[in-house]
């Protein structure tokens, strides 16, 4: 059986690898570039939400478990700072 913190570092992986797929197909500066960007910064919002969900609920933390909440804090601000700019760039046009 594979344990929690090993299915949460499971999908935060694979958020970090398949989120940018999403906006290879579309030229910069464009309504559908612009709409990519913004599933990017999703997905990589949630997948973050869902390991520091994970991982607060912990009581005892080890040093990985630290790490593993730290980097997805910051992939959490980031993924949303990234959907925030594109809802920005989508209003502009």
């Amino acid at each position: 059986m594979i344990s929690g913190r090993a299915k949460r570092v499971v999908v935060y992986t694979a958020s970090l690898l398949i989120a940018p797929l999403a906006i290879i197909p579309f030229e910069k500066g464009t309504r559908g570039f612009a709409f990519a960007v913004l599933a990017c910064g999703v997905i990589l919002g949630l997948a973050s939400f869902y390991v520091v969900e994970g991982e607060r609920g912990l009581k005892a933390r080890s040093l990985l478990g630290r790490k593993l909440l730290a980097t997805a804090s910051i992939t959490l601000l980031f993924g949303l700072s990234i959907a925030i700019g594109s809802m920005v760039v989508l209003v502009r046009f």
